[in-house]
């Protein structure tokens, strides 16, 4: 069996830190010709307020770099009883052959988290493997992690969250047919439905929707249309193309979301929403 080197994480959100930990390890990997596996947990352990990203948003972007394996695992309780030392000595060395492992400072693996870093340090040398930490990654003076990146995008501070991604959150999602209600103010939309586990912010912000590599620039809705009367309240999301095109047909789309414009209101008439968006579309012209 070819030796590799191994790393693993949750990787929600793939921030600019798990960026440093795959980079270090195809470093290693092509350094001493190992083969390079990444294990990726399909979400978090405990429980969150939402994925930053979804299991095949975050194999999308692994893909995109060159990683000999990705091996994707299911949380179950079989793994969440299995014991640091077992997972190390049985999937680690057993399973994948590993003669380096590359992990995160904050990385945890094992029944109620007991391979910390420190656990590592001490039980590693045993299995004559080698180890490899990267440190914290920071951006503006702060350590970049995902539970920050979700609270930024929680409270709409997008340009502050990309910045830790190093990438523009996305959103992908299943066009689907609306109420057809922006049609019949002039301002037609693409409407997505999303998974539910995904996190998504609230309001009115500057976006790309890209379909089978074609980018549109837009004005992006996420929230309850309050405005629009006899309708059910469900947070719905919605995109205005500024180039829209109504023979354009849409299936899987990714939404690129740039910047945060506004809150969404409730407006006194569809005249008075119609001016807004106006605006909306007015300011979103000139992000671009």
């Amino acid at each position: 069996m070819i030796k590799a080197v191994v790393t693993l994480g949750t990787f929600d959100g793939f921030h600019i830190g798990h960026s440093a930990v795959i980079k270090k390890t195809i470093e290693i990997s092509e350094k001493y010709n190992l083969k390079s596996i990444v294990i990726v947990i399909e979400k978090p352990l405990k429980k969150i307020e939402g994925l930053i990203t979804l299991p095949e948003e975050k194999l999308q972007i692994l893909s995109s770099y060159p990683i000999d394996e990705i091996l994707l695992i299911q949380p179950n309780k079989s793994l969440a009883n299995m014991s640091a030392d077992d997972f190390l000595k049985n999937v680690i060395c057993k399973q994948l052959n590993a003669q380096h492992l590359v992990v995160g400072y904050d990385s945890c693996f094992g029944k109620q988290r007991q391979g910390n870093i420190k656990w590592l340090k001490k039980n590693i040398k045993k299995y004559d493997i080698d180890l490899t930490v990267i440190k914290p990654v920071k951006v503006s003076g702060k350590i970049v992690s995902s539970t920050k990146i979700r609270n930024l995008i929680l409270n709409n501070k997008i340009e502050q969250a990309n910045l830790m991604l190093g990438r523009s959150f996305e959103i992908t999602g299943e066009h689907v047919s609306g109420n057809r209600i922006g049609r019949t103010i002039n301002f037609p939309t693409v409407n997505v439905a999303v998974d539910e586990n995904k996190i998504l912010p609230k309001g009115v912000f500057v976006c790309s929707l890209i379909d089978k590599n074609k980018i549109f620039k837009g004005v992006l809705n996420i929230g309850t249309n309050p405005t629009i009367k006899k309708i059910k309240h469900k947070l719905s999301l919605e995109v205005h193309l500024l180039d829209f095109n109504k023979n354009k047909k849409f299936k899987t789309v990714k939404i690129l979301v740039h910047k945060f414009l506004r809150k969404e209101k409730k407006f006194k008439n569809l005249d008075e929403l119609k001016k807004q968006i106006t605006k909306d579309i007015k300011i979103c012209k000139a992000n671009f």
